[in-house]
């Protein structure tokens, strides 16, 4: 009777490991492989026969495989669990050398007479696959958006490259009447022309730069940055339009500020969206002594840049959905600009949030960790 338990029991336990959808390895104290069921064939590419016997590491590429066995013996002689106990993403090594990503979770086994660990396996290739193609429809309307923003800024902007291009002819005819009048020239007033020249060249310049990383279709590069000349290079763009709209923009950002890391395009395609967003709720509201606040403060382990107006603000039962794809309150507006501002805050492992400051208007927080996130 026993033996027929045993011979159900050993069946059950055989269709269940045959059945499993994640593979299932079991290992003793040593790391020699026991038992590899059909998934983990499937996975690793290896028969079972080939690796039972042989040391888990033969699925392991560096630097798991020679950190491994140091594990199994702290363990044993510690308790202390790196991985037992525990789950984690690690990377895994097929029959052909290809690497991929799993993630492992591994238990202990207790009541033998010998220690032994079985680790359950999930092949995470195809997740990954989908979160790189979800990255890159996210990076490709992040950069379409940049485009329909900048192209509604247009006016400001060929205002802002034809001022300091009207100063340079200016200078340029001033220098030649200089030099064609036929009385004394001196040195120093040449010398002061070619300055103002070249300063109002450089001041073009860095508009047409800028616009030009702006509107790159680029791949996101984080990098060490300072969030001062960040919001110096979005308000260059908006010169024209405060001046149209007769806005009063102030800044107050705190001095010596740690670096964040950032993509400082993408960062400045959230300000320049809230920025925007603040001029035409003050424009369109008729606002009295319209006003526009930008600051930036560190805080515990972030660092805060604010966008506040003295507009109308938000209505309440609106403001629930103010982050919602394709929701808005503009009569020509697709809804998107707040949508993916808060998706780009969060891929900075930050945040981006409204609220309602206690004098009234509309403030936007964007939160930015100091230390690296992705």
């Amino acid at each position: 009777m026993c033996a027929d338990r045993s011979k159900a029991d050993s069946a059950s336990l055989e269709a269940l490991l045959n059945a499993a959808v994640d593979s299932i390895i079991i290992i003793d104290e040593e790391g020699t492989i026991l038992l590899f069921n059909p998934a983990a064939e499937s996975i690793f590419g290896y028969a079972s026969m080939e690796v039972i016997g042989k040391n888990v590491t033969t699925l392991m590429p560096q630097p798991y495989r020679d950190q491994h066995d140091g594990f199994l013996k702290r363990f044993r002689e510690t308790g202390k669990a790196s991985i037992i106990g525990l789950g984690r993403e690690v990377v895994g090594l097929k029959s052909d050398g290809e690497r991929f990503p799993i993630f492992l979770s591994v238990g202990e086994i207790t009541g033998g007479s010998k220690e032994r660990y079985v680790g359950l396996i999930r092949d995470l290739s195809e997740q990954r696959r989908i979160e790189d193609t979800v990255r890159e429809l996210e990076s490709r309307l992040a950069h379409a958006d940049r485009l329909v923003t900048l192209g509604e800024l247009t006016a400001g902007i060929a205002h802002e490259i034809n001022q300091p291009l009207t100063a340079i002819a200016a200078y340029a005819d001033a220098g030649h009447r200089l030099l064609t009048t036929g009385n004394p020239v001196s040195d120093d007033e040449i010398k002061d022309i070619c300055k103002r020249v070249a300063k109002q060249a450089r001041r073009a310049g860095a508009v047409v730069s800028h616009l030009r990383k702006l509107a790159s279709r680029g791949n996101a590069v984080k990098a060490r940055c300072r969030i001062k000349p960040v919001v110096q290079n979005v308000l260059m763009l908006f010169e024209y339009d405060i001046r149209q709209s007769r806005v009063t923009l102030k800044t107050d950002i705190e001095r010596k500020l740690p670096e964040v890391f950032i993509d400082d395009i993408q960062i400045q395609q959230v300000l320049v969206n809230l920025i925007k967003n603040s001029i035409d709720a003050l424009r369109e509201a008729g606002t009295p002594d319209p006003e526009i606040l930008v600051t930036a403060e560190s805080a515990e382990r972030e660092i805060l840049v604010k966008v506040t107006d003295n507009g109308p603000g938000v209505d309440e039962e609106l403001r629930s959905r103010l982050f919602e794809p394709f929701f808005t309150t503009k009569p020509h507006g697709v809804g998107l600009g707040l949508s993916i501002c808060r998706n780009i805050a969060n891929a900075h492992g930050g945040n981006l949030r409204h609220e309602t400051p206690p004098e009234g208007g509309c403030r936007f927080t964007l939160s930015l960790p100091l230390e690296l996130i992705g």
